[in-house]
């Protein structure tokens, strides 16, 4: 060792120059078994016959979904002119968009409602305005995607890229 050489520094810098140890792995995979387990709860915007979609948006109260309510459902009244006369934003089931998705016209009134849904945290952000926006958004679009609880797992291409992030981290520091 050379005059005033320090012992430490030169033992992390060959530590970062080597392959990470054997507990450092293991514990990266305990992250990623972890990461992999996490749920993530359904949200919807939240609001009730607000005057406008702009001010149910910015208002709205961003709140987790009952475990029995897995997506978003938006139901939007407008005027005979297309203009829009409330906003409401809640938490429902699948079932009940599959049976109010889509518009109607109450010719009593001469107002159009229009009902769309989503399966996606916070995806409620737009209205519909006619039968082509009036629909059910799903995440799976080739119609098999599974409504029975209100979570998402984070799927595993975001645990392995936690992982790999983590291993390039431990290797190159200390």
């Amino acid at each position: 060792m050379e005059h005033g050489e320090n012992p430490i520094k030169r033992e992390a810098l060959a530590l970062c120059y080597s392959a990470p140890s054997p507990s450092i792995i293991i514990l990266l995979f305990f992250f990623f078994f972890l990461l992999s387990s996490i749920v993530i709860e359904m949200a919807c915007y939240y609001c009730v016959n607000v005057t406008s979609n702009e001010i149910c948006n910015r208002f709205a109260i961003e709140r987790p979904c009952p475990t029995d309510l897995s997506v978003c459902h938006t139901h939007h009244v407008m005027d005979d002119r297309g203009e829009t006369l409330a906003v409401t934003k809640t938490c429902a089931t699948p079932q009940t968009c599959f049976s109010q998705v889509g518009c109607r016209r109450d010719k009593s009134t001469n107002q159009t409602v229009c009902d769309n849904c989503c399966d996606l945290r916070y995806c409620n952000v737009e209205v519909a305005f006619n039968a082509s926006t009036a629909v059910f958004h799903r995440s799976n679009d080739d119609g098999t995607a599974a409504f029975s609880s209100a979570t998402h797992e984070i799927n595993g291409t975001t645990a392995t890229a936690v992982l790999l992030g983590l291993l390039f981290l431990f290797s190159t520091s200390i």
